[in-house]
């Protein structure tokens, strides 16, 4: 699916959070309780009752216990809403445990990569396991629209990372005619580069 699409989907999906929010005698549709696992309910708890859950308090607890905390569609479809946004920042990191899984995920253990720590990698080596992240389908190629002081090795680590992506440099290049457009910049005072997100 296109970002674009995504977004798209995101709009629409905030909006109708809007139109429950309002609806306060709701519960959970039946048909709905059946789409999530007991594992997802879990976790959908600990993220809506941040600290006051943990892990093993609600190991003991059942789908319907689970449910309940939850409480409503809306707290269902404000999570599904999170999730997304996450998603549009879901870069690839290089933790040990990320790369070892990704490489036993692919059965490819034998790899050079799988045997080197990531703390020798040098930018040759990272540059070959976004290729291999590419490949099998892990991560896409995007664009986004940073401020001319962002190096392309940094775009990882800024903190203020551009607030969408774009699939195709052309995208991105519209997005600064808008931005310049609207006065928030001059052309000079931007730049694209390409990143690599999780899919």
């Amino acid at each position: 699916m296109q970002l674009k699409e995504q977004k798209r989907i995101l709009f629409f999906l905030e909006r109708l959070a809007e139109h429950y929010c309002k609806d306060k005698k709701q519960g959970i549709h039946p048909d709905l309780k059946k789409l999530y696992s007991r594992v997802e309910l879990r976790n959908i708890v600990l993220r809506l009752h941040k600290g006051k859950w943990t892990p093993s308090s609600l190991s003991d607890k059942t789908e319907t216990e689970l449910l309940e905390l939850i409480g409503t569609d809306t707290n269902l479809l404000l999570h599904a809403i999170e999730t997304l946004e996450d998603r549009f920042n879901a870069f690839p990191k290089y933790a040990q445990t990320e790369v070892d899984a990704f490489f036993t995920r692919t059965q490819n253990e034998s790899h050079y990569l799988a045997q080197k720590s990531v703390d020798h990698w040098d930018s040759y080596d990272k540059s070959n396991y976004r290729s291999l992240l590419l490949k099998t389908g892990t991560t896409k190629k995007v664009f986004g629209v940073f401020t001319s002081d962002v190096l392309a090795e940094d775009v990882y680590a800024v903190t203020t990372k551009p607030s969408y992506f774009f699939d195709t440099e052309q995208e991105a290049e519209q997005e600064i005619t808008n931005i310049i457009a609207e006065g928030r910049f001059t052309r000079e005072e931007l730049t694209i580069h390409k990143l690599w997100l999780m899919q």
